[in-house]
């Protein structure tokens, strides 16, 4: 008997991007990723990641999860986005502890697929289910595609830094955002 399925191939299932909390086997990919933004040299400050694989496993493993967040977009096995939502100054002094301070990566291969969205939704969800009443961040003045995600979600910028950043031959302002939840 012949088979009229012989010729057609198997396809490939895509993996589904799953927005889960992080867990201490990330830390590579986790520092992989940031590395991979850093050397961009346009969207965060540090070229470097000077953090290690061990120091991002204890930072998971210790983590205060009632008031620190660090969520990953997984992708089959491999991290491709990461937030953190942190105590605003590390929650050192009781004038701040209603406030989180977000920051964001998302690989350049999986930009513009929702990722920074769904990362977004779940980290306000959390932060609103823990009591802060503020969330944070700043941001490259020229990261318009990142600024235009924040403003869907509320952010209003709450000041600037002129010329704070130097990026090549080119002054770059940081822009203040902020959320009241």
């Amino acid at each position: 008997m012949i088979s009229l399925f012989k010729n057609l191939k198997r396809q490939k299932k895509e993996p589904e991007i799953v927005i889960r909390e992080a867990k201490v086997k990330d830390a590579k990919g986790i520092v992989k990723l940031l590395n991979s933004i850093g050397k961009e040299k346009v969207y965060i400050v540090s070229e470097s990641f000077n953090w290690t694989e061990e120091e991002e496993r204890q930072l998971i493993k210790n983590l205060d999860r009632t008031k620190d967040l660090i969520l990953v977009a997984d992708y089959g096995g491999e991290i491709v986005g990461c937030l953190t939502l942190f105590r605003y100054y590390g929650g050192r002094s009781p004038k701040v502890q209603h406030i989180g301070e977000i920051g964001i990566s998302v690989d350049a291969r999986f930009r513009n697929r929702g990722i920074g969205t769904r990362l977004f939704e779940e980290a306000i969800k959390w932060a609103k289910s823990r009591g802060y009443e503020k969330l944070c961040l700043s941001v490259f003045s020229t990261n318009e595609v990142a600024i235009h995600l924040y403003k869907k979600f509320g952010f209003i910028e709450e000041g600037r830094r002129k010329k704070q950043f130097k990026i090549g031959d080119e002054y770059v302002d940081e822009v203040l955002m902020g959320l009241f939840l």
